[in-house]
């Protein structure tokens, strides 16, 4: 059995205690140091939750400051050329490195908006070395029934740019087939314009991305109807957009947070949450706000539940982070080196693997 000792989060707060894991399951919860000497020692949580990803395009070189239309916007945006003319070979390394990176620096699970139909699903399904990984796919042309059940066969969903992107009759269509194969419906909301939240909810997303430039009332409604939101600070401060995160949580919303595109931003969670938990002080938000949005409401994204309590019996799903202090600030705070991270069998320890 291979000890961990530290800061254990429960749930709600953190605490001083142990964990055993035993071939890739949870064997020993405790209070106190462990019986035997620990292969890690820090603050202990569940693997993090990166809840919004786009891998593929972290090879794509631009130069200044694109705007959001030039850069993402299908199907002409630099992004999308650029992964329509890039060999697999380029995109399955770009997809390597990025959930490389996310596990070694605490993300076990994450969503990934994969754009390129089926082709894009099955190159992301190859990439990712350790994890849980949701793959939400995307059509390469207009709605096609065969070619909307053939991505629904290899991913776990379908994540759409905007409603501002496709017609309404297309919509409503593509959303029902995603509905009928009781798969995952997302979609980009209100990230360059505010968009018509009525329509929205009326496709019954599991969850929505963005909400830059969304109303209190927009916000108030997919709280309402039980629809997460997933901010992304980073990138909308590229384009120029402080995400208001503050209206978000008062609206009652799950919010959750992503690190979006390869490109634009590192795959480190952690970094993500320092910009969120920074917009937040600078509007008087402590940074409890910030622990939630992380260790809960990402995992509710992904998994449809809050276990965040780490248990005896569960297979090995753990980060830990060398401490700098409590659990809170070493977890948003902290840029020190990830301790470890072990899902089931895989794991990586310091600098061994």
């Amino acid at each position: 059995m291979e000890y961990l000792s530290g800061l254990v989060f429960n749930g709600s707060v953190f605490t001083e205690g142990h964990v055993g894991i035993e071939n890739g399951i949870i064997t020993d919860v405790g209070d106190g140091r462990p019986p035997e000497r620990p292969v890690a020692e820090g603050v202990i949580t569940k693997g993090l939750v990166n809840a919004h990803t786009h891998s593929a395009d972290g090879l794509l070189a631009f130069t200044g400051t694109p705007g959001l239309e030039e850069l993402v916007t299908p199907p002409n945006g630099m992004k999308h050329v650029y992964l329509k003319n890039a060999p697999d070979d380029e995109l399955i390394l770009s997809m390597r490195s990025f959930t490389d990176i996310m596990f070694r620096t605490g993300t076990t699970g994450f969503i990934d908006f994969r754009e390129g139909g089926r082709k894009g699903v099955n190159l992301m399904r190859i990439s990712s070395p350790a994890g849980n990984g949701m793959i939400l796919g995307r059509l390469t042309e207009k709605y096609d029934t065969n070619e909307l059940d053939s991505i629904l066969d290899a991913a776990d969903g379908i994540g759409l740019s905007s409603i501002s992107d496709i017609g309404t009759n297309e919509l409503d269509a593509i959303a029902d087939h995603v509905h009928k194969r009781k798969k995952v419906f997302a979609l980009h909301v209100s990230e360059r314009i505010r968009e018509d939240i009525g329509k929205v909810i009326s496709l019954s997303p599991s969850f929505v991305v963005h909400m830059v430039h969304a109303s209190d009332n927009d916000m108030r409604m997919c709280a309402d109807n039980d629809i997460k939101i997933v901010s992304c600070p980073r990138s909308n401060i590229f384009f120029g957009n402080i995400p208001p995160i503050d209206r978000m949580i008062d609206s009652g919303a799950d919010v959750a947070i992503g690190t979006d595109n390869a490109m634009l931003c590192t795959p480190d969670i952690r970094a993500e949450a320092n910009v969120f938990n920074d917009i937040l002080e600078k509007r008087g938000y402590d940074i409890s706000h910030t622990i939630r949005s992380l260790l809960v409401n990402s995992r509710k994204v992904l998994y449809n539940d809050d276990i965040t309590e780490i248990k005896k019996g569960m297979n090995a799903d753990i980060a830990v982070f060398r401490s700098s202090g409590k659990g809170e600030e070493t977890i948003v705070h902290g840029n020190t080196e990830t301790a470890a991270v072990i899902f089931g069998r895989t794991a990586y320890i310091n600098d061994r693997k």
